[in-house]
């Protein structure tokens, strides 16, 4: 009888021990497949998320400006009254198919003058029924040409732009005009649109 229960016992222990030996072998495979490998250098490893990043909530890419923005259009490329000033003459006598003349002129302000170096030039769109001769203008540079201006001084710029109406009526020329004033210390480059209006009989 205590031959038979030591054998019992010492099965008992045996299937315990086997269970306990493959439960520690199973838990160790475990360990081995779910723990990460260890960081090399001592520092963490953060894992970074593939594909775009998330955007922030309530932001919105900036607007590109648009081309010809107010922007483009600086102020300080306009001729201020301290400057000096335009005047822009339309031929008073204009007639359908007859040649006129009109006068665009700048003149300085006080203590400035015309900077006869400077390349100016005037650019004319003519409006269907108008014809220009001539719709481009330049003068100055370095050579200091008088070029196509009609006056070109420190004391004054002009041009003479002739034109024929086809028909009476009234028509506008647009242009761009750029051309630059000084003054003692430094030179201010300009850049205008003008309008020629014109009412031919």
């Amino acid at each position: 009888m205590m031959r038979a229960m030591t054998r019992f016992a010492v099965l008992v222990v045996s299937i315990v021990a086997l269970g306990f030996a493959a439960c520690s072998k199973s838990a160790g495979n475990q360990d081995k497949v779910s723990s990460p490998p260890p960081p090399s250098g001592g520092q963490d490893v953060i894992a970074v998320p593939k594909g775009p990043a998330p955007s922030m909530p309530g932001a919105t890419p900036a607007p590109a400006l648009p081309a010809g923005s107010p922007a483009a259009d600086d102020d300080r490329m306009k001729l201020k009254p301290e400057e000096g000033t335009i005047a822009i003459v339309a031929p008073p006598d204009a007639k359908a198919g007859a040649e006129a003349v009109a006068r665009i002129t700048v003149t300085p302000g006080k203590g400035y003058h015309v900077n006869t170096e400077y390349p100016t030039k005037l650019q004319l769109t003519p409006p269907s029924g108008v014809t220009l001769p001539k719709a481009e203008f330049t003068a100055g540079g370095h050579d200091k040409a008088k070029g196509d201006a009609a006056e070109l001084a420190e004391q004054g710029l002009a041009f003479a732009v002739k034109l024929t109406p086809s028909a009476s009526g009234s028509y506008t020329i647009n242009g761009k005009f750029k051309f630059a004033v000084c003054d003692a210390s430094q030179c201010l480059p300009k850049k205008e649109a003008i309008a020629i209006t014109i009412a031919a009989k």
